[in-house]
């Protein structure tokens, strides 16, 4: 298991503000998420040094984040250097041909176990996101879109009623 990328602290303070403002609030849970790095005993070593090398990354990336501006202002500096320029990605032809999944795990209160499967259609980071985020301003901007208003996660904006409507963005669940 390594960290999720590229930032495992924004999702559960997303997902518990989430939990804090449903109505009626949710009750006390843990939240983790983390890649699986599958494989067998050959690749044992490579899967932990990639596990270690994410984790490294974050808490890297903590640490400028908290730091002094003039350190804040030297890492920022070096990461223009080294990683690629705005409007750097993969070519359009090639966006198309990514499919992926992600599956969620999760226990009731109860100990009931709950599978969720997601499938993506697209590159994950440049063409599904971007479906998702047009798909979401869609349900928003309808007469049917959810009945809440304020500072709200996207869950909460556009209401489970609304997973369906993400067919359209090339995204299918299944719940087992």
């Amino acid at each position: 298991m390594a960290p999720m990328a590229p930032a495992a602290f924004i999702n559960p303070a997303v997902i518990h503000r989430s939990a804090a403002l449903a109505d009626p609030p949710r009750p006390a849970f843990v939240y983790r998420e983390g890649v699986a790095l599958d494989g067998g005993l050959i690749s044992l070593p490579f899967r932990i040094a990639a596990a270690g090398t994410l984790s490294a990354l974050q808490i890297g990336s903590a640490a400028a984040v908290g730091a002094r501006p003039s350190i804040r202002k030297r890492a920022s500096a070096t990461l223009t250097r080294v990683l690629p320029g705005s409007g750097f990605g993969p070519s359009p032809d090639r966006l198309e041909q990514w499919l992926w999944g992600m599956d969620v795990n999760a226990t009731t209160t109860s100990g009931q176990a709950v599978h969720v499967a997601i499938e993506g259609d697209g590159h994950p980071g440049y063409l599904t996101t971007a479906r998702m985020m047009g798909e979401a301003g869609l349900i928003l901007a309808s007469d049917d879109s959810p009945d809440r208003v304020g500072c709200l996660t996207p869950s909460l904006a556009l209401g489970v009623e609304s997973v369906d409507r993400f067919a359209a963005a090339g995204l299918r669940f299944r719940v087992s």
